[in-house]
């Protein structure tokens, strides 16, 4: 299950990486851009990052409460 949201948020980041790039309208945001190098780039370089971050603790939290209760 974990894989699956992990696949989920990579094809998110590129989907807005393509957006981006080539203007439209951001997924999820609702921000409209022009598309450039610049913002195609800046959506790379923090937003793609920032979706995965939060992907790998949310797919990892239930692993870490199951792992701490059986230790007590």
């Amino acid at each position: 299950m974990a894989y699956t949201a992990a696949g989920a948020v990579a094809l998110l980041g590129l989907w807005c990486s393509v957006v981006g790039f080539t203007g439209g309208t951001l997924p999820l945001i609702g921000l409209k851009t022009a598309g450039s190098s610049l913002v195609g780039l800046g959506v790379l370089a923090v937003v793609t990052p920032t979706l995965a971050r939060i992907a790998f603790w949310i797919s990892l939290a239930p692993l870490l409460l199951a792992t701490k209760r059986r230790t007590r």
